[in-house]
C-alpha cells in the first residue's frame, strides 16, 4: 500500500462532510492505494485529461480508494470518482442529466482501463463512479454496466433511438452495427480491439460535443431534462414555474433571438476519425 494525496499532481479531496458536503470541492486528504492498481489509475487520468478540452483539473474529489470492507475497495484496488473541477467548470457524477457529453467522454477514457465502471444509471451509483480491475477491460453482451453505458452513448452521443435498460437485444445490437459502420470499425464489439477502438473514438467524439457554448435555449432544455428527473410530487409545481417564465412576453420576446446551437454530429465523427 501507498498513502497519496495526489495523482499527476491533481489534489485528491473529499467531500462527504458536514463542512465539506458532497458537491463542493471538499478538503485535501491522504488515501491508501495498492501500488499497482495506481499506476493504471495515473494512466487513465493522464489519458482523460490530454484528451479533454477543459484540460488537467485543479482538483479530484473521490470518495474513497482502500475502505476497510470486503471487496476490491478493501484491497485498495477501487476508486470511487464524486467530481472533476477544473478553473470555471465542474462535472460533478450526480448532474449527468444536463452534462451527459462531457460525463459520457470521461466514462469512455475510463473504460479503457478499467473492466468494472458503475455509473449514474447503475444502481446506487448516481453520485459517484465506482472503478476497478477486478475483471479484465472486454466487451461482454450479459454485462449490465457495459451494456447501460453503451446504450447510453448510442442514445445521447450517436443520436440512436434506443431504450437505456441495460440489456443486449436487437435494438442494441442494430445501433452498434449502424454506428460502428459510421466510425469504421469491424465488428463484434465482443471482439477486445474492437470494442477498445469504439471507447477511444467515442471519448474523442463526446469530448468535441461537450466543447460548444451552450445557447439560453440549451440550458432551458437541460432544466427541463433536469425536472423531468425529479420526484413526480415534486416535478408539476417546478414544471408550472418554467412554464410561466417561457410564456411570460419579455422572456418571449428574449428567447427568440437565440438558436440551438446543433454541432452536425457526422462532422465531429469525419474530424475524430480522419
Amino acid at each position: 500500500m501507498k498513502t497519496i494525496n495526489k495523482i499527476n499532481g491533481i489534489p485528491l479531496h473529499y467531500a462527504r462532510l458536514t463542512n465539506h458536503p458532497y458537491g463542493t470541492r471538499g478538503m485535501q486528504r491522504n488515501f491508501s492505494v495498492d501500488e499497482s492498481f495506481l499506476i493504471i489509475l495515473q494512466k487513465a487520468f493522464k489519458e482523460i485529461f490530454d484528451n479533454c478540452p477543459l484540460g488537467k483539473p485543479e482538483v479530484i474529489t473521490t470518495a474513497g480508494i482502500f475502505v476497510d470492507k470486503p471487496g476490491q475497495h478493501g484491497h485498495g484496488t477501487a476508486f470511487d470518482l464524486d467530481a472533476i473541477f477544473w478553473g470555471n467548470d465542474t462535472l460533478i457524477t450526480l448532474n449527468f442529466v444536463h452534462q451527459k457529453e462531457l460525463y459520457l467522454g470521461i466514462e469512455s477514457f475510463l473504460r479503457k482501463h478499467f473492466g468494472i465502471v458503475l455509473n449514474y444509471f447503475y444502481p446506487n451509483h448516481q453520485d459517484h463512479w465506482h472503478v476497478d480491475t477486478s475483471v479484465a477491460v472486454d466487451y461482454n453482451t450479459s454485462s449490465k454496466s457495459e451494456t447501460l453505458y453503451l446504450q447510453l452513448v448510442l442514445k445521447h452521443i450517436y443520436e440512436e433511438n434506443i431504450l437505456v435498460d441495460g440489456f443486449w437485444g436487437p435494438q442494441t445490437s442494430g445501433g452498434v452495427s449502424r454506428v460502428f459502420a459510421k466510425l469504421g470499425i469491424n465488428t463484434p464489439i465482443t471482439t477486445k480491439v474492437n470494442y477498445l477502438k469504439f471507447l477511444d473514438l467515442t471519448g474523442k467524439i463526446a469530448f468535441k460535443l461537450s466543447d460548444k457554448s451552450a445557447t439560453p435555449l440549451q440550458l432551458i432544455d437541460n432544466l427541463t431534462e433536469v425536472i423531468e428527473d425529479v420526484p413526480v410530487q415534486n416535478r408539476i409545481a417546478i414544471r408550472a414555474a418554467l412554464n410561466s417564465f417561457l410564456d411570460h412576453n419579455d422572456t418571449s420576446t428574449w428567447l427568440q433571438q437565440f438558436t440551438h446551437d446543433n454541432q452536425d454530429l457526422e462532422s465531429v465523427i469525419n474530424s475524430v476519425i480522419s
